[in-house]
């Protein structure tokens, strides 16, 4: 049974270690870089695209429409922050993993301007670490991102009961076992405390 429980054991770490490697630089960088509204962000480009939105529709349905014409690649219909700005223009968002993408509808002018931020290295690993089945991805790439994530935090659950296990069916008087212990029970506690 120790065997088999360890190759398995290896095999789900083997296989979700690229999600964990993304977890755990996204809570380093959570941890010790300043916080979000304190970085500096990278200028945005701007684009204008023609584009004459119906007068028919109601801002939801136009924003469903816009998303249908522009096809950006790993968004989704926005499902929340549709409004009108100061200008009675039609103003919501696309977060992607790599960029956030505002769009402005301006229908007097028959057009749309996209405003795109992108997110930089630490935030792109931060949203694939928070990119979950409940954001309902429709782009087959974050689709299958989600179903991976969803595997590692299953993997994760496992592997930490599997670990405890293994620990406690070998020798856990074995003087390695021992020493990797306390050599990760004091990390963690250092960490705690150079995070306080």
């Amino acid at each position: 049974m120790n065997r088999l429980v360890k190759r398995i054991h290896i095999w789900v770490g083997l296989l979700s270690f690229l999600i964990l490697l993304v977890d755990g630089i996204t809570g380093i960088g959570v941890t010790f870089l300043p916080r979000y509204e304190d970085r500096s962000r990278p200028a945005p480009s701007v684009e204008m695209r023609d584009y004459v939105v119906p007068g028919n529709l109601s801002d939801n349905e136009a924003a469903d429409r816009i998303w249908e014409h522009l096809r950006l690649p790993l968004t989704n219909p926005p499902r929340y922050g549709v409004q009108r700005d100061e200008n009675n223009d039609l103003a919501f968002a696309f977060y992607t993993p790599k960029s956030v993408i505002r769009v402005t509808a301006l229908e007097k002018e028959g057009k749309l301007r996209l405003e795109t931020t992108p997110a930089g290295a630490w935030m792109f690993l931060n949203n694939l670490h928070a990119t979950t089945v409940r954001d309902l991805p429709r782009d087959w790439r974050m689709r299958l991102w989600v179903l991976y994530n969803e595997f590692a935090i299953a993997a994760l659950l496992f592997l930490s009961l599997s670990g405890v296990y293994l620990w406690l069916s070998a020798r856990p008087r074995h003087r390695l076992a021992q020493i990797s212990l306390v050599a990760g029970a004091g990390s963690f506690i250092a960490l705690y405390w150079l995070s306080r």
